[in-house]
């Protein structure tokens, strides 16, 4: 399923299209309010991630070819269709634009559907293999903390802030707390789907429409937000998670996943389409015990493969146990020590990452060092590092 934006004021004009459609699955079409007039324009409408965008005839043909070579020279997957009167000077001047087809504003819905289905089969031809040679492995980091209470959120949330700063635009934030996640609130979003709406249309879905259901962060970050609701969390099926995973690594450079605390179905399907996990505890005993479990069953499964990273949060709390005492009882060298800060409760109840609000904090550092540890981890699993016991 492909995603047409319409850039027309008439919201008859997108009903039009959307009746043309030979299936409701074939694409989905969304209005853009107003004229697509300035470059901030054409790069917000690029980052739906649109196949096909259809400039209507308010916007004037010399504002349109505009538009339309604008895309063509940043956005070249886009098709553009232009709304306007086919005469011999004006097909020269779009195909001079990139343009994709120049529809009448009479034309006969057979002729509208023929341009339609060109400009969709244009748009899949120029669409990117996600693995195009010299292109990385997408890595798919799962945040665990076997024991709720152990910051597993906060880390996970500012970890993806900090790859999106490297990464803006290729970097996506999965909540898979689907009951009580709280991405969302972290990061002062307002989203207007969940995971359980994409999973409502999954067999439809592909990399570029999944994009519709994902909500933009300030940081450049992408946030696919659990469900409003437990009960919507409850009826998410294993599987379906696995599915989502699989496109947006199809999609996208970093893809984060926080997870609820334990090993529940849904976090082992996470695990295991994982490069990389993120254990996350803090200095007392059960948290390391339960995470020493969690590593003795991911053994059992046979879940070797993805690097293991482990971090010790509220490293300075002074409770009798040292680094070595936690290393030795979770089985796993710690690799980032995270202090107390009262700025981590403080950026959570106001729901900015200390990634952005104190970029300059002991706590914001650290977790700065695990954005490059993380993007070195491949040469630490070559060199032997990583966790394993």
């Amino acid at each position: 399923m492909s995603l047409i934006v319409v850039a027309h004021i008439d919201a008859a004009f997108e009903h039009r299209i959307r009746g043309l459609l030979p299936s409701p699955f074939t694409a989905t079409v969304q209005l853009w309010e107003g004229l697509i007039s300035a470059p901030e324009d054409v790069r917000a409408v690029a980052e739906r991630s649109p196949a096909v965008v259809v400039i209507g005839s308010e916007h004037g043909e010399n504002a349109a070819f505009e538009t339309a070579r604008s895309f063509d020279r940043h956005y070249p997957a886009v098709a553009v269709l232009v709304v306007a009167e086919p005469e011999t000077d004006t097909w020269r001047r779009a195909l001079a634009s990139g343009v994709r087809g120049v529809i009448s504003p009479n034309a006969s819905d057979d002729e509208f559907r023929s341009h339609l289905e060109s400009a969709l089969e244009v748009a899949r031809s120029r669409r990117p293999v996600a693995a195009a040679a010299g292109d990385l492995r997408p890595r798919v980091i799962t945040v665990v903390s076997p024991k709720g209470g152990s910051g597993k959120t906060i880390v996970s949330v500012n970890l993806a802030v900090g790859l999106a700063a490297r990464s803006p635009g290729r970097t996506v934030l999965l909540d898979l707390d689907l009951q009580f996640g709280d991405v969302g609130y972290a990061l002062t979003l307002n989203p207007h789907h969940t995971v359980a709406d994409a999973v409502s249309v999954l067999e439809d879905l592909d990399a570029t429409t999944l994009k519709v259901f994902l909500t933009r962060h300030q940081s450049g970050l992408y946030v696919l937000c659990a469900p409003d609701e437990p009960a919507e969390g409850e009826r998410i099926p294993a599987t379906a998670v696995s599915a989502i995973i699989r496109l947006l690594t199809s999609e996208f450079r970093y893809v984060v996943i926080d997870t609820s605390a334990g090993l529940g179905e849904h976090t082992l399907a996470a695990l295991e389409q994982s490069t990389d996990i993120v254990f996350v505890s803090d200095m007392d005993v059960p948290s390391v015990r339960n995470l020493r479990k969690a590593l003795d069953a991911l053994d059992l499964l046979g879940m070797m493969g993805p690097t293991r990273h482990f971090v010790l949060n509220r490293s300075d709390s002074r409770v009798g146990l040292g680094r070595d005492d936690i290393s030795a009882a979770a089985g796993m060298t710690i690799d980032i020590e995270i202090p107390s800060s009262r700025h981590v409760p403080l950026s959570l109840n106001a729901g900015v990452p200390l990634m952005i609000s104190s970029p300059r904090s002991p706590v914001a550092r650290r977790i700065s060092q695990i954005v490059e540890l993380l993007e070195n981890s491949a040469a630490l699993k070559t060199s032997g590092r990583g966790g394993h016991p």
